[in-house]
């Protein structure tokens, strides 16, 4: 199995090492992994950006000599609000050839919310089931501006916003809410060629689903979709393939027999 979404700590939010990626992927016995470290357009300036996407392309091209015999290390990137700062994200995407190019939503500029929203409060104190919505739907409507306008390869965690809504502050939105919305993305992604990633971060905890659910993978599928991808989005190396087995599962029962993974850009399928 390949792992297609990391994170090193050349994104701001880890502190895991190339190495120590490479050696719990052995140990899980894992064929290969994408390292996809973060750049989000809305920070762009703040956080230093090319530089620590250069540091990653270096770290991926050591790992590579010191790993490749045993694992196949890929070179990603996870370009999140591209169309905010278009002149800059080119500069990233023009750094390198890279295997990989996930496509990401991680803020979101609604009402008073205007910070990521893993650090926004969505209790019930702070924010009325109609505001959520509402932050909702211009989430995915930005994920579709995204899908339409913008180069990548795989749609990363669509419904992510729900792991902290529905997981951090219990708020019980359903998905299938917004299935009109969560339709057009994915006829989109499956127009475009597009891998629909199904991410395993909340697996086990308390939000405990993959993102996207069953419940829309399978109108995925319905639809005529057939590249998944799966990443674990791990920040640590413990989470590296984190609830892989669950998301296999699930996928098989809805009807995949196989899996995508990139490399120059080009898909490759795999049989589970």
């Amino acid at each position: 199995m390949y792992d297609f979404h990391m994170h090193t700590h050349n994104s701001l939010d880890s502190k895991q090492t190339l190495d120590e990626i490479c050696e719990s992927a052995l140990e899980k016995g894992l064929e290969g992994v994408a390292v996809t470290d973060h750049v989000d357009m809305w920070f762009y300036a703040r956080e230093n950006t090319e530089g620590r996407i250069s540091s990653c392309i270096a770290d991926v091209n050591v790992a590579k000599e010191k790993y490749g015999a045993e694992l196949d290390i890929m070179q990603g990137v996870e370009m999140a609000e591209y169309l905010f700062d278009r002149e800059n994200a080119e500069i990233i995407m023009n750094l390198t050839d890279y295997d990989v190019i996930l496509g990401s939503v991680h803020s979101v500029f609604y009402e008073d919310w205007t910070d990521s929203y893993s650090r926004l409060d969505f209790g019930a104190e702070a924010a009325s089931v109609e505001k959520v919505k509402g932050f909702l739907r211009e989430y995915f409507k930005k994920v579709y501006e995204m899908a339409e306008k913008t180069d990548f390869d795989v749609l990363s965690h669509l419904t992510c916003p729900l792991r902290y809504i529905n997981g951090k502050y219990g708020r019980n939105i359903d998905s299938m809410e917004f299935k009109t919305e969560i339709e057009e993305i994915l006829k989109l992604i499956i127009k475009r060629g597009i891998s629909l990633e199904i991410n395993t971060s909340g697996v086990g905890s308390a939000f405990d689903s993959t993102m996207p659910d069953s419940k829309i993978i399978k109108i995925y599928c319905d639809l005529g979709g057939k590249m998944v991808t799966l990443g674990s989005d791990a920040h640590v190396p413990d989470r590296i393939a984190n609830g892989f087995d669950f998301a296999v599962s699930e996928l098989k029962k809805i009807g995949f027999d196989e899996y995508y993974t990139f490399k120059k850009r080009k898909p490759i399928s795999h049989e589970f």
